[in-house]
């Protein structure tokens, strides 16, 4: 019998945060690789019918991501993820923000404190994600923009991407 897939997705408003929970029904090493390998993130990370193009990837404390995400239309959306601390297979944090093609922070939009962990136990992988935000207004705008939507679609495309693959 297949255990049904967590999910958590959590809004407290009190601490300015958004915790995500995803299981996975596979090992650690796939699930840590499509976080952190562009020729895998690249394929789940944008919600359809978008994709996402990786200008770089730079994963190391102090490295930096620089993509975009592309709508049908040509429309594209820029971002960036700053990493902080790196605990291989186990945990890594930083700060993403739209921005332009140079990696110029959009201070339109808020930008946001990440941290990833990964937990592993009997073949499947748990994914908590916490999102720290510098203020109420910067949450809400987030939710507004329909990240809840976005990246559970992008989580859905990840789920679908390690099944296809095993």
């Amino acid at each position: 019998m297949t255990q049904q897939a967590l999910f958590n997705f959590i809004v407290e408003k009190d601490a300015n945060s958004i915790t995500v929970e995803r299981s996975f029904n596979a090992p650690l090493d796939p699930v840590w690789a499509a976080w952190t390998e562009a020729e895998v993130l690249c394929k789940w990370w944008a919600p359809r019918p978008y994709e996402c193009v990786i200008k770089s990837l730079d994963f190391r404390e102090g490295g930096r991501w620089l993509y975009y995400m592309q709508g049908p239309q040509g429309d594209r959306h820029w971002c960036y993820f700053d990493y902080a601390t790196i605990r291989p297979k186990s945990y890594f944090s930083g700060s993403d923000a739209f921005c332009d093609e140079h990696g110029v922070a959009n201070t339109i939009k808020p930008k946001v404190t990440w941290e990833a962990h990964f937990n592993a136990s009997d073949g499947r992988t748990v994914v908590r994600v916490l999102l720290h935000f510098a203020s109420a207004q910067d949450l809400e705008q987030i939710v507004a923009m329909g990240f809840k939507e976005g990246f559970t679609m992008g989580l859905d495309q990840l789920d679908e991407l390690l099944t296809t693959s095993k």
